[in-house]
């Protein structure tokens, strides 16, 4: 597969180590399901809203968010309704209830017409969560009511909990990668998917930890959702540590698994080039040009008539835009100018030769105002 420019300002998402290491999960808003007002033996009660994404986190912890809405949220300015929601895990008792994390509401300038207010809050997951039937219910203590008062609750209401999204089995063949001057080596990656959702691959690749490198692969999976592809790395391959990223989305949630291999090669007498790149002015008004400028080195002298690549990437995108070519001079600095329409991200390329390994310049950004 082709060897592109990894996106250095990609949005952040969580990864599991697999084998070793952590993860990170993102948490996202809750989506509208309101449930039936029939549940809930407070009449101050009309509904609630659940978060969509209910399944254990592969991970780390996560959290299912709620909305309660109330029909009588205050007694007065200064007298709010206070809100209790419960949850069980499956096989807890309800002598073992765990409550809520609750955002209360506070007093106001004035009632509502209407008496209406949402009160927010989160259900806690850990991947250590068993899946399956966890249950939950609301209570409400109305405003002005003595402090040791209990709360008026509901029924207790089922909430399907899913299994977490595996990937087990990820393999890198060889490990580690030896590369061999003037051959190319073939790379073999392999994992299985256990799908419990409606689990996407978004995104695979073997990517460098130490630089910008990185050989893309393609998300289809087997008919018994293993996967398996390949690429072939050539000398000019950055050496030292690898990973195979797994990109995967459920539902509104991202997560990212990895899986550590090394690559290296004999000592070689190609130098290593490297490029500065700089924006003036690095905001812009729509028409008006920038000029893109910088230097591009071999070891430690100028790369003397060096021919370089521009690149754009329009901010909010994922996907790297071939510009054009812009020449170095014999003292190897360059300069274009442009006008750009939109905001976004610029940088060079210097591609390798048989005596000179390819790179990367930084990434700028210019705002078109």
């Amino acid at each position: 597969m082709r060897k592109g420019l990894r996106l250095a300002l990609a949005t952040a998402t969580g990864a599991a180590v697999l084998a070793a290491g952590a993860a990170i999960t993102t948490v996202t808003p809750a989506s509208a399901g309101v449930a039936s007002a029939a549940r809930f033996a407070n009449p101050a009660v009309s509904g609630i809203d659940l978060s969509s994404d209910k399944f254990i986190p592969p991970y780390s912890s996560d959290k299912i968010t709620f909305k309660v809405h109330l029909t009588s949220a205050y007694v007065d300015k200064d007298k709010p309704a206070k809100v209790t929601v419960q949850y069980l895990r499956p096989d807890e008792s309800e002598s073992s209830a765990h409550n809520a994390d609750v955002t209360q509401l506070g007093s106001v300038s004035s009632v509502p017409s209407d008496n209406k207010a949402d009160v927010s809050g989160s259900i806690p997951l850990s991947s250590s969560d068993k899946p399956g039937d966890w249950k939950y219910r609301v209570g409400v203590t109305a405003g002005g009511a003595a402090a040791d008062a209990n709360p008026t609750f509901g029924a207790w209401t089922t909430m399907a909990i899913a299994k977490a999204t595996r990937v087990d089995s990820a393999n890198v063949d060889p490990d580690p990668v030896y590369l061999k001057s003037g051959k190319e080596v073939d790379v073999y990656a392999a994992f299985h998917l256990e799908k419990f959702g409606d689990e996407k691959i978004t995104d695979v690749r073997l990517e460098s930890k130490d630089s910008d490198d990185y050989y893309s692969l393609t998300t289809g999976l087997d008919a018994d959702d293993s996967y398996h592809d390949s690429t072939s790395m050539d000398y000019s391959t950055s050496t030292g540590s690898w990973q195979l990223r797994i990109s995967i989305s459920r539902g509104t949630k991202k997560y990212s698994f990895t899986k550590g291999f090394q690559v290296s090669k004999s000592g070689s007498s190609k130098a290593k080039s490297k490029i500065t790149l700089y924006a003036s002015p690095s905001k812009v008004k729509k028409g008006k040009a920038t000029k893109l400028y910088g230097k591009v080195y071999r070891g430690s002298k100028a790369w003397s008539k060096k021919i370089l690549k521009l690149y754009f990437k329009k901010k909010g995108t994922k996907k790297w835009k071939f510009v054009g070519y812009v020449g170095a001079t014999s003292t190897g600095k360059y300069t274009k100018s442009v006008k750009p329409k939109y905001d976004g991200y610029w940088r060079t390329t210097a591609a390798a030769t048989s005596l000179t390994y390819g790179s990367l310049s930084n990434i700028k950004f210019v705002d078109v105002k």
